[in-house]
């Protein structure tokens, strides 16, 4: 149900005057999921729905179309045409300042920008500046509940289990001279998902060698490379309960009884990077600082450039996680993004620096959430080396 004073306790920190919420034809996903509108009110008329901090939302409806915003509290400003439209904007934005939207100037956040340069255009025509909603859709869509936590802690167990017997599986294949391929291995994982009633929406990835280098590789069932003795097999696996938080881990094994030497050393330094991450969150809790994303990933990259490999680590350290395994919160990105959004109270994310190179790549990814005490790591336990498969 859409608490309107606590977003309007929001909007009076954000020092906002109203959050205009506006959709059409489905492509403010955002927007949609805090009003929680039906799933069959994606609809051809514009829509908007104005929280102003302080008195009644007001929602702006085309004639024909009530039922986008019918679920919703407030007063009712009814459009037929452009001039009405035009019209019903000013009277319900046009005395604000301010209003937030999902808008990222410079699309500095691509996954927040779901209004249009020229819909911005239009709204600032009327009369207020239109500034990021990024703080209040990170506050009302990315910080999870009590119940998600719970559900999320599950979903770690889950796949913890299916990562065990992953590696238990590809290792007593090798032994016994099994042929096994990346996609079987992919295929017995996704069975084991179901069976302990974990859902997921694509993968995971199984790499060997190579393939490991290429950080969003899938096996393909045509090819079903083989897994033999001495590759190097990296996995990353995702899943939720139906409905639930996911839980993202990726750990790395080696099909032999000892690891060599170089392939140790990539290891060990994504794992500084990862831990080097999870660090400096922690630091910043407890000097009383809030901590952004994009001040961890430089924490965690600073590792790696230092080990020779900064060319080699080639994405962000992390994303939020929710209910969609990318969320709407802040992502540990100052590469492919500046994200200064802060890690707040609430918060899931992944840490997973990676380095890629020609023959093999190394992923160590982890799930940390933000607590009232700081970071806490969900994912337990650290993996600290690569696995030795064939010695276990």
């Amino acid at each position: 149900m859409l608490d309107v004073p606590r977003i309007q306790e929001a909007l009076k920190r954000e020092k906002v005057d109203a959050w205009l919420l506006y959709d059409f034809r489905g492509q403010n996903t955002l927007a949609r999921e805090v009003l929680s509108t039906p799933e069959h009110a994606i609809l051809t008329r514009r829509w908007f729905y104005c929280i102003p901090a302080t008195g009644e939302p007001v929602a702006l409806q085309h004639v024909m179309e009530p039922e986008a915003v019918a679920h919703l509290p407030g007063s009712r400003i009814v459009y037929r045409n452009r001039e009405t439209f035009e019209a019903g904007l000013r009277k319900a934005a046009g005395g604000f300042a301010r209003v937030a939207m999902e808008y990222s100037p410079r699309a500095a956040l691509p996954t927040l920008s779901r209004v249009d340069r020229g819909t911005v255009e239009l709204v600032e025509s009327v009369g207020p500046k239109v500034v990021s909603s990024a703080n209040l859709v990170q506050d009302f869509l990315a910080v999870l509940s009590e119940d998600e936590i719970a559900g999320h802690r599950r979903a770690c167990i889950a796949v913890l289990l299916v990562k065990e017997a992953a590696f238990a599986r590809a290792a007593d294949a090798v032994s016994r001279s099994e042929t096994l391929g990346e996609y079987d291995l992919r295929e017995f994982m996704l069975k084991r998902f179901e069976e302990l009633g974990i859902v997921t929406d694509h993968g995971p990835i199984v790499a060997v060698n190579a393939h490991a280098g290429l950080p969003h590789y899938e096996p393909d069932r045509a090819t079903n490379t083989p897994i033999r003795k001495g590759d190097l097999l990296l996995i990353d696996l995702w899943g939720r309960e139906p409905g639930g938080v996911f839980a993202d881990i990726t750990w790395t094994g080696f099909l032999g009884d000892q690891v060599p030497a170089h392939i140790d050393k990539v290891f060990q330094a994504v794992r500084q990077a990862r831990d080097a991450a999870v660090a400096a969150i922690k630091t910043a809790h407890t000097a009383g600082r809030t901590v952004t994303g994009a001040e961890a990933d430089r924490a965690a990259r600073a590792v790696i450039v230092k080990a020779g490999h900064g060319d080699r680590f080639i994405h962000r350290t992390g994303h939020s996680i929710t209910t969609t395994l990318h969320g709407p919160g802040a992502n540990l990105d100052d590469f492919e993004t500046e994200d200064i959004r802060p890690l707040v109270t609430g918060l899931l994310f992944s840490v997973e620096p990676g380095i890629y190179l020609d023959n093999f790549g190394i992923r160590s990814e982890i799930n940390v959430l933000m607590t009232p005490t700081g970071p806490q790591v969900t994912t337990l336990p650290l993996q600290t080396e690569v696995l030795p498969l064939l010695r276990m």
